[in-house]
């Protein structure tokens, strides 16, 4: 699993071009400290990551419809898996 910061940043980079950078951060941010996921910490499991990845998906589905959220989560996951193998 990758670093937390690291999970983030990805997540971030992912949701930037639907909610903006500043949203998607702040986003991510507000759903870590409402899971219980300290930021800087050096690991996030893949039980945090995956609910971390379920509040996203509930906020997308309002923002750009279920299908298009999936995807989106899809990306976001392919994405941290890439990060955290390297």
């Amino acid at each position: 699993m990758p670093k937390t910061k690291d999970a983030l940043d990805t997540i971030v980079a992912v949701l930037s071009p639907y909610l903006g950078e500043t949203m998607a951060r702040s986003a991510a941010r507000a759903h870590c400290q409402k899971l219980g996921i300290v930021v800087d910490s050096a690991d996030i499991t893949r039980e945090q990551l995956d609910a971390l990845l379920r509040k996203f998906t509930q906020g997308l589905n309002i923002f750009i419809g279920r299908e298009k959220a999936a995807a989106v989560v899809g990306e976001i996951q392919a994405a941290v898996a890439a990060r955290g193998a390297s």
